[in-house]
């Protein structure tokens, strides 16, 4: 079966997809923010706002004066429903996500579409940050409200070294459907990206 079939019979089959995991662009925090309360002082919600932004742009420093100094818990959502883990995750700062695990951030932790960390990790290939989670217990297979696993998120944005990493290493199921019934193939072949299809072809997907 050649690749040029392939990808045709896929898309011939495949309705259009539009509800692939989008992150990246969720959060925007500021580099900085800063409100003072009634009395002068720096409010909670800006300071919790410093510390997603420090784990989004891996100051370790800053994070931990706002955990250490000003009392920020990396243990809540913010008023999005999102972890500051996710932050750190969606952009591959292993240092900070260690942090945020040491001081009882939980790995598995899902906003409120279900995904996790490690979703967010696989929005951009994270490898290094996703070998952490993944060794500190994250759960490889969890799905969020669509069905999406940590393969799906990687097929959705092409990242073939990503996907590789996670079945050679971690065993990863590469043929795992969504709630549509919609596999990592599925999703890379609506994307068009030859090098993730390879990889799910020898790897004997469907």
């Amino acid at each position: 079966m050649t690749l040029v079939y392939l990808l045709t019979l896929l898309l011939t089959f495949c309705p259009a997809m539009s509800s692939e995991i989008k992150v990246v662009d969720k959060v925007q925090y500021p580099q900085q923010s800063m409100s003072l309360s009634s009395t002068g002082e720096v409010s909670e919600d800006s300071l919790q706002n410093d510390m997603y932004t420090a784990a989004a742009y891996g100051d370790l420093e800053k994070l931990r004066r706002l955990v250490e100094q000003e009392g920020c818990l990396v243990t809540v959502p913010d008023g999005l429903g999102y972890y500051v883990i996710q932050c750190a995750a969606l952009n591959n700062h292993t240092a900070v996500a260690q942090y945020i695990i040491d001081h009882g951030g939980d790995i598995n932790a899902t906003d409120r579409n279900g995904q996790t960390a490690l979703h967010w990790s696989a929005v951009r290939g994270c490898i290094e940050v996703a070998e952490l989670l993944l060794k500190e217990g994250a759960r490889l297979n969890s799905a969020d409200k669509y069905g999406y696993q940590t393969t799906h998120v990687a097929a959705q944005y092409g990242h073939t070294a990503f996907l590789y990493h996670l079945v050679s290493k971690w065993n990863a199921e590469p043929d795992v459907p969504d709630n549509e019934g919609r596999s990592p193939l599925h999703w890379a072949a609506y994307k068009g990206f030859a090098d993730f299809i390879c990889l799910l072809l020898f790897l004997d997907a469907h």
